[in-house]
């Protein structure tokens, strides 16, 4: 989720310093795109993610007991 989240920083930093972009910025619903977007790749993490595995009884952090 974190990469996502630093890809959209770096495409609306893009834009912002871009001059050719910038009145994109400025487009009725970008913000609110940019926002929905971002949302959809959040629920998908929480249905895809760690919450996903515990509903399922899988703990990826939990050893097996073959520690050595």
């Amino acid at each position: 989720m974190g990469c996502i989240t630093i890809l959209f920083a770096v495409l609306i930093g893009i834009i912002f310093f871009t001059s050719e972009l910038r009145p994109l910025m400025d487009t009725e619903g970008f913000w609110l795109t940019i926002g929905l977007v971002w949302f959809i790749f959040f629920i998908s993490w929480l249905l895809f993610g760690d919450i996903a595995d515990e509903i399922a009884g899988v703990n990826k952090y939990q050893s097996d007991g073959d520690e050595y």
